[in-house]
């Protein structure tokens, strides 16, 4: 198939804020986590975490998903430095 023409249309939501974006990610993997990962694995030993595993894997997918230039700029994004 030949692309002739290429539609500069743009849809209606360009842009989603920061705050809908991490939230809307951490919805999809603590679902897929609760249904997929919670049950099988064991208890943890030790003292417990602050952040739960979910909030974890939402961080590492964010920061590699989005155009930061390292942890710390996207540790600064995060906290509002």
């Amino acid at each position: 198939m030949k692309v002739t023409s290429f539609s500069t249309q743009t849809s209606p939501m360009t842009s989603i804020d920061f705050g809908t974006l991490i939230t809307t990610i951490f919805v999809i993997v603590d679902d897929w986590y609760d249904k997929q990962v919670k049950n099988t694995t064991p208890l943890k030993p030790g003292v417990k975490a602050s952040m739960s595993d979910s909030e974890i894997m939402t961080l590492a997918l964010v920061m590699d998903y989005l155009p930061f230039p390292g942890e710390t700029q996207f540790l600064g994004f995060i906290r509002g430095n």
